[in-house]
């Protein structure tokens, strides 16, 4: 699923590549990605310049000059690939958009995706709520965040209403750089604590950017990011060690999914295996696309 540095990278290149451009035509296959009826689509968009493209989390934010808004959220996966040529449009896509140059783009989902067309001041549910970008807030407001918060810190982290964008890609190496059991309580957290998180979420996110994203997803033009699994502190791999302190990981249940950590660098105060035990038997707070 990509995350906030894919959805920055994909930005950057549209913001490199379509703005300016007409919107002449509109291809819709799967109506269920839809938040209103395909006539509206052909209504609204065809004649449209595209402004700007943001990231918003893990949607991509197409504003264009009429003040409406297209988003797109690919998911638990997908492609979006820039075309020169419309004849290269593969048969199996589920969105397009040509522009009067005959260049554009097409989208690909694995399961699902979302592309909604938000008119002038219209709200729209599944993104109105998204909370701050991680990389754009400071640490001043990150902090607040987390005062009097009960619970645990990774469900926290993935909740996209607290914070947009991270999901279960980058959440281990965060944790791990910020020395944080993902079961930690929230409220046990100390002020330099907070403030290692807040940094870790800023370099790993950062890192990523840098080196194009993860090479797990591929970028505007088909070409995959430069972040690998070997830029992992330790990798999602049995019998790994701590590159810290010498220490085997653990493979640990986390509601429904799994984590790997460092028994040593990231200690659970008070938990232990019986915590553990107990919060594996939980449902995590869902990642809300």
């Amino acid at each position: 699923m990509p995350e906030l540095p894919e959805i920055v990278i994909f930005c950057n290149q549209m913001n490199d590549t379509i703005i300016s451009k007409e919107i002449d035509k509109v291809g819709i296959f799967q109506p269920k990605c839809l938040n209103r009826p395909e006539k509206e689509y052909f209504q609204h968009l065809p004649g449209q310049i595209i402004e700007q493209a943001a990231p918003l989390g893990k949607w991509i934010n197409l504003e264009l000059k009429s003040k409406n808004h297209l988003l797109i959220n690919i998911g638990m996966g997908g492609e979006i690939i820039y075309f020169a040529n419309p004849e290269v449009i593969p048969d199996k896509i589920k969105f397009y958009i040509q522009f009067k140059d005959k260049t554009g783009f097409y989208v690909t989902l694995w399961w699902f995706g979302y592309f909604h067309l938000v008119l002038k001041g219209e709200s729209n549910p599944m993104t109105d709520k998204l909370g701050d970008d991680p990389l754009q807030i400071s640490l001043e407001e990150f902090k607040p965040k987390l005062n009097r918060k009960r619970g645990r810190i990774k469900p926290f982290l993935l909740d996209q209403k607290n914070l947009r964008g991270i999901g279960n890609f980058y959440i281990q190496e965060i944790l791990f750089q910020a020395k944080l059991h993902p079961l930690r309580q929230i409220n046990g957290l100390s002020k330099g604590e907070i403030e290692h998180l807040y940094d870790a979420i800023q370099n790993v996110l950062q890192r990523s950017i840098e080196l194009g994203s993860s090479s797990y997803e591929m970028d505007l033009f088909g070409k995959k990011g430069g972040y690998s699994l070997k830029e992992l502190s330790f990798a999602y791999e049995k019998d790994a060690v701590c590159p810290d302190c010498g220490t085997q990981t653990q493979k640990i249940k986390t509601g429904s999914n799994s984590q790997y950590v460092c028994p040593l660098c990231q200690q659970l105060p008070g938990g232990g295996d019986d915590v553990q035990e107990k919060y594996s038997m939980l449902e995590i707070h869902k990642t809300d696309c």
